[in-house]
């Protein structure tokens, strides 16, 4: 696992941020890194692998695996060759947190990469404590160029729903987070970074605890309950697309969150229909 480096913004392609019409505005961090007093600048990370923990052995269209900071759901293509994503879609309602450490932290997202490589390209939305108050955000980021980016502040309740697409003609991803309680969006259109590879090897829709920047520690958990996450569709570049159950050609990789003594998160089912299912928060 290599942890966040945090490199200037100048080295992310330039592409404007933009909002829709809404009654909440920006967050007054847009465009930098998350950080605040007592604490390191973070955010979203590759998954890392855990010691001894279950990993992806043999093709099959469900396997289990474990994870020390992602619980939830990547698919990846058993076809030959492996195809690579080009859409990723999930909705679900900001969860209202508790604090079990003045900093602790969760963030809720859907993506390309990170299950078999190291980049991601994700949006979604965060929920830390500041000193132990509840904060909530929409944010993305296209790690490990920049840290996370928060842009629109929310509220615990309200309806969120992400995309990230990538267009083959542009070489470009297009990161879209809505809140459809206030009525307010964002869109970012992003490259990969020149000495990256992006390769789109999964769609992942993961609740995640966040990584300390310059360490191998994570902030505490968040304490989110039930996260609910629905509607989770993808499409690759074969022609197949619906829910993670939809092609016989992806793989499902359901993911716990766990080391080798505690488990931080678990992952449940998917609904029959493949579009829907649910991560416990189990410890900080």
């Amino acid at each position: 696992m290599k942890f966040r480096r945090l490199l200037p913004l100048t080295a992310l392609a330039a592409a404007a941020v933009v909002f829709s019409a809404g009654a909440v505005a920006p967050a007054s961090a847009a465009r930098t890194p998350i950080g605040y007093a007592g604490s390191p600048f973070a955010g979203a990370a590759r998954h890392t692998t855990v010691p001894g923990g279950r990993t992806p052995a043999v093709a099959g269209p469900l396997v289990d695996a474990t994870s020390r900071n992602w619980a939830g759901y990547a698919i990846t293509s058993l076809a030959t060759p492996s195809a690579t994503f080009t859409h990723v879609h999930a909705s679900w309602t900001q969860r209202p947190i508790t604090c079990p450490a003045s900093d602790a932290w969760a963030i809720f997202w859907v993506g390309f990469d990170g299950w078999t490589n190291g980049t991601v390209e994700q949006g979604g939305s965060s929920a830390r404590c500041v000193n132990s108050t509840p904060v909530y955000q929409l944010w993305w980021e296209m790690f490990p160029t920049n840290a996370i980016q928060p842009v629109l502040t929310i509220n615990a309740g309200d309806s969120v729903a992400a995309d990230v697409t990538y267009n083959p003609a542009t070489a470009q991803f297009t990161i879209t987070v809505q809140d459809a309680t206030q009525h307010t969006s964002f869109t970012t259109t992003q490259t990969c970074a020149a000495n990256l590879v992006c390769s789109r090897s999964s769609a992942d829709w993961i609740v995640e605890a966040v990584g300390r920047f310059g360490t191998s520690d994570f902030f505490p958990l968040a304490n989110y309950g039930r996260a609910l996450m629905g509607n989770t569709v993808a499409t690759d570049d074969a022609g197949h697309g619906g829910s993670m159950t939809a092609s016989s050609t992806w793989q499902r990789t359901k993911i716990q969150e766990q080391d080798a003594t505690t488990t931080y998160a678990t992952t449940g089912n998917a609904s029959t229909n493949g579009q829907n299912f649910a991560v416990t928060w189990a410890h900080q």
